[in-house]
């Protein structure tokens, strides 16, 4: 009967302190993506790390359609971005966003491009609630530490000439119970 009371009290709690439950139904994928831009910079700060920059051109032109493929497909791995990243396109605005906000130089790789360094952590778990946004981010960033090279990608430096590196993520909850959290860095040399 104790066990039943348990169980029992548990979502009265979370009423009782005006926390929503999040569940599919009602995830709301930006505010996911605020939570954890938000705890990913928290955690990077408290580590003495420089703090990111969020990128729209990186949200549009990766994170964004990485968390739509893996998500869709219902599986884990990271989708080759090789012909995307290869695109003039997606590098030039992240460029064109560097420069606005800093007026910075940036060197060319061999092929004339804009040099850039690209890394992406990815996460997924089974869960069908959850209380908060904050609380799901810094469950993500937890768990990539207790891996090597998720723990190496994001305790990395990502400055280069003084100025930050920018990220960007999207995340989804789909009917099944699985959510995805998709999070992808660069760094932009300067010259």
């Amino acid at each position: 009967m104790k066990f039943l009371y348990f169980l029992l009290a548990i979502p009265v709690l979370g009423v009782a302190q005006g926390q929503e439950v999040i569940t599919a139904a009602n995830f709301d994928s930006e505010k996911m993506n605020k939570a954890l831009v938000t705890e990913f910079n928290k955690f990077r700060k408290e580590r003495n790390l420089d703090t990111l920059i969020y990128s729209k051109a990186l949200f549009d032109t990766v994170s964004y359609q990485n968390c739509v493929e893996i998500s869709n497909s219902g599986k884990l791995y990271h989708p080759d971005i090789t012909e995307r990243w290869k695109n003039n396109e997606v590098k030039r605005l992240i460029e064109a966003e560097s420069k606005a906000l800093f007026n910075d130089n940036i060197a060319r790789s061999t092929t004339g491009l804009p040099a850039m360094e690209y890394w992406e952590n990815i996460f997924r778990w089974s869960i069908t609630s959850f209380e908060s946004y904050e609380s799901m981010a810094k469950y993500a960033i937890e768990n990539w530490e207790k891996s090597p090279k998720h723990q190496a990608t994001q305790n990395t430096s990502f400055l280069n000439e003084g100025l930050p590196g920018f990220f960007a993520c999207h995340s989804a909850f789909i009917p099944n119970g699985h959510i995805y959290l998709v999070i992808n860095f660069v760094r932009v040399i300067r010259s």
